[in-house]
Parts: C-alpha cells; structure tokens; sequence
C-alpha cells in the first residue's frame, strides 16, 4: 500500500467507534516501518485535535484502520 493511498484512511477503536481520519505518518524509510502515526479527530476544523499512535496500537489495516485501543486510551488531556 501507498502512503498517498493510506492518508485519509477513516479509524477506529478496537469497540468499532470512529475515532478521525489518518492525517501524516512517520516512516522508517530505512526499514520501511511505520513508526507513528497521526490522526485528526473533529469535522470541518471544528474541535479539531491530532493524535499519534504507535504502530503497535494498530489491529486491522484495510478499507479501514482499526486499533487494538479503545477511544477513552487516546483521549487523555
């Protein structure tokens, strides 16, 4: 899979809720391992906030990204 095919890729928890959309990734390119990941969570700017995930947070990637983390573990302030 192509980066430019992963970027906008919806998300979702390991319960199936939709948590964003995948905005930038950070890449090994050496290895060609994804080390971080961001998502923006929010509509149209609106309470728009970014999140970065490990690739170890990571269950299920196809038509969609699915984590093996619940939403409550991503939203800590």
């Amino acid at each position: 899979m192509k980066v430019s095919e992963f970027l906008g890729t919806k998300v979702l928890d390991k319960n199936g809720f939709e948590i964003g959309r995948v905005s930038d990734m950070l890449v090994n390119p050496t290895e060609g391992l994804i080390n971080f990941i961001t998502i923006s969570t929010g509509e149209f700017g609106i309470r728009k906030k970014d999140l970065e995930i490990r690739s170890s947070d990571i269950k299920v990637l196809g038509d969609y990204l699915l984590l093996n983390i619940g939403k409550e573990d991503l939203e800590q302030d």
